[in-house]
């Protein structure tokens, strides 16, 4: 009669289960099993129908290429998404390498199963793991002058800083905890300048402020140059100017931080004197007219006239204005008076020495200056005393007036051997 009634209905026969599993099944009850997937939280519902299919079932078949391959029962998400997923190609995570990597099926469901984003990890292809995968927590030294702490570059911001087929990076310049946290307190401080007769200020950085305070120095700076007398500094040169001996043609350096001090201003281009045959012609008309007026008129009358020609220049005003031009020349500074290395070193440890008289015994006392002239060679040494030269010039008088009175060829030349006794010597007072 059922196979009639099948018949009847065009029904297939029915699936039904031998007396044994029959009775194996009623058995059994519905359990719940958590999910199979690392990490998954969920549960699985294993009915009685499933249990007793997995009795009697054939070792699983191999999962296929590409695929899952944890085996289990899985939740229902877990199930849905692992039907759907495959082994995806990911680019690597170094910068500046084309090559990819492998992201497993197997840990995309892990990563669902956790909660987190469709999203690949960043990872090396197999070529530059090769090359940084012994990377390693590194301790760098702090980057302030005069610290000797140390700051973690962990193995992660390393990786960061790798680029393909390159050598490891190095390690950035960076500050420790301590020295971050004091120099978040620092400020830029304006001092005044070095240069007293200065009213400029210059920056005191907090990074300066900072490595002083690393090397226990608690006090002021060192005291620095604004930035105009920087700038004027930068601008001026060494001069070399002439000793103070006389005919001594040694030098010494006039730096430019002397001048500076001194408080000489370094020439603008608009002040250089002009260059050509033009400029040559200038200069000499401008040096040919004081010399005519100076020619002219008596050495008395020069500085009225020079003063009553200035005045009317300065009471005229210019054409346009108003106002007189109070044009101020501004002073020039003059290099100091001093002696060069040479005559210094050797005025260091000279003394004045008495020398006899070649006549009378009289002691000479001569001084290092004019011994320092008989070194240079412009003087002789003294030989004479003053007085035994002082009866020889007027011997020498007395003979020319003689002379005069009464030439004879002897007498001229008593009088000329008498002019040529030391010509050179230095004057009796020295």
């Amino acid at each position: 009669m059922a196979q009639l009634e099948a018949f009847a209905a065009d029904r297939p026969p029915p699936k039904r289960l031998c007396e044994a599993c029959q009775t194996l099944l009623d058995s059994l009850e519905d359990k719940k099993i958590p999910c199979t997937v690392p990490g998954c939280t969920r549960s699985a519902l294993l009915t009685k129908q499933e249990q007793l299919v997995a009795q009697g079932q054939n070792p699983p078949e191999p999962p296929k290429p590409g695929a899952v391959t944890l085996t289990g029962i899985m939740c229902d998400p877990c199930a849905d998404v692992e039907r759907r997923i495959k082994d995806r190609e990911v680019n690597c995570g170094i910068n500046g390498c084309s090559r990819k990597w492998i992201w497993k099926a197997d840990d995309q469901i892990v990563a669902f199963a956790a909660g987190k984003p469709n999203e690949p990890p960043r990872r090396m292809c197999d070529a530059c793991r090769a090359s940084f995968g012994k990377l390693a927590d590194r301790e760098i030294r702090c980057r302030t002058s005069g610290c000797k702490n140390t700051w973690t570059w962990s193995r992660f911001d390393q990786l960061d800083a790798c680029a393909a087929d390159k050598a490891p990076p190095k390690a950035p310049s960076q500050m420790c905890k301590s020295c971050f946290d004091l120099w978040s307190t620092l400020k830029d401080v304006e001092r005044p300048c070095r240069r007293s007769s200065c009213k400029g200020t210059w920056l005191d950085k907090r990074g300066a402020q900072l490595a002083r305070a690393a090397r226990g120095k608690t006090g002021d700076p060192y005291p620095h140059l604004c930035p105009d007398c920087e700038k004027d500094l930068g601008d001026l040169e060494d001069r070399e100017i002439a000793c103070r001996t006389e005919h001594c043609p040694g030098t010494f350096t006039w730096s430019r931080e002397q001048q500076l001090a001194a408080g000489v201003r370094p020439k603008l281009k608009d002040d250089r004197p002009a260059e050509g045959p033009t400029a040559a012609l200038a200069e000499g008309a401008q040096d040919a007219a004081p010399t005519a007026a100076l020619a002219a008129e008596p050495a008395e009358a020069q500085p009225v006239a020079a003063e009553g020609a200035a005045a009317p220049a300065e009471a005229a005003p210019e054409p346009g204005k108003g106002k007189k031009n109070k044009r101020k020349r501004r002073r020039e500074v003059q290099p100091p008076e001093r002696r060069c290395a040479a005559c210094a070193e050797f005025l260091a440890n000279r003394k004045t020495q008495e020398i006899p008289c070649g006549q009378c015994g009289t002691p000479i006392f001569w001084p290092p200056e004019s011994q320092l002239q008989t070194h240079l060679g412009n003087w002789a040494a003294p030989g004479m005393c003053g007085a035994c030269k002082l009866v020889q010039v007027q011997a020498a008088r007395e003979v020319a007036r003689e002379l005069l009175r009464h030439p004879h060829p002897q007498v001229a030349s008593q009088e000329s051997s008498l002019a040529e006794g030391s010509p050179s010597e230095p004057p009796a007072g020295h």
